[in-house]
């Protein structure tokens, strides 16, 4: 399906989409429930994957965003209405809707940015951490939350929080849950972007981000990526490879020719 100028996409009652034909930029929104807090079940988790499949060929950026809150993580409600005996499967088919989500993301060649407004807590902290960058409104905060419930982590938190601060330092935020400031996870390495004002002025300041990412060349994003992700694996010998393999395959491209051809010209390029 092809994206419309200014069109939104309804996934679930709490998942749009507001995208952008102009600038290729999608905003995925988590929005707040009729009690306004902003939860996810296994069903709105798989209307997010729905969402990312559905705009992955269309988007040159995609903005990951929460209304009032990014994510308090899990509906902690609906399952404390849930007889203890069947918790599991419930817990269960939330935490596999999730690895579906987050797989999904992560398959993106699109940059991902999460906008973090309110909080990001258990969950929701997974999902922010599975973008490929973090944007923080000044007054947001982060949370593990879960051991202060009794639960082990899930959404990925421990993984890509441990690769994000280090061992010692994850441990530290998973066994004593606290609010993590903006000015606290700018220190983390969690984040590099804290926007000061309103929500209205966060918005527009990661509007721009995006979409000056909508304008690069998604193809190197994506290999980018695979770089990133694969140096936490490989031996020094195997990521050279790599490199050397997927510098070899891009330097035939279309997209640097034209950067070769923009640096001739003393012009941007331009990348379609």
């Amino acid at each position: 399906m092809s994206l419309t100028d200014g069109e939104t996409r309804r996934y679930h009652d709490t998942v749009r989409a507001d995208v952008d034909t102009d600038t290729g930029v999608a905003w995925l929104v988590m929005e707040a429930d009729e009690n306004d807090v902003n939860a996810f079940t296994a069903t709105s988790v798989d209307a997010l994957t729905e969402a990312v499949t559905d705009l992955r060929e269309d988007v040159e950026c995609l903005v990951l965003y929460g209304e009032r809150d990014f994510s308090v993580g899990a509906d902690l409600i609906d399952v404390q209405d849930t007889p203890q005996e069947l918790r599991p499967p419930k817990i269960d088919n939330t935490a596999a809707a999730s690895n579906r989500f987050i797989q999904t993301l992560r398959s993106l060649d699109a940059p991902v940015v999460a906008a973090v407004v309110g909080t990001a807590a258990g969950g929701g902290l997974g999902f922010a951490l599975a973008c490929d960058m973090i944007a923080m409104q000044e007054s947001a905060t982060l949370d593990t939350a879960y051991a202060r419930i009794g639960l082990t982590p899930d959404n990925a938190t421990p993984f890509f929080l441990t690769r994000a601060v280090g061992p010692y330092q994850a441990r530290d935020l998973l066994f004593d849950p606290r609010p993590i400031s903006a000015a606290e996870a700018k220190n983390l390495g969690i984040t590099d972007r804290i926007v000061g004002g309103s929500n209205a002025e966060f918005r527009d300041e990661v509007s721009e981000l995006a979409s000056r990412l909508a304008m690069g060349p998604t193809d190197v994003y994506g290999k980018i990526k695979t770089l990133v992700d694969s140096s936490f694996h490989s031996r020094l010998d195997e990521h050279l490879e790599l490199e050397r393999d997927m510098i070899r395959d891009a330097s035939e491209s279309d997209t640097f020719d034209e950067g070769l051809k923009a640096f001739a010209e003393k012009r941007d390029p331009d990348w379609e």
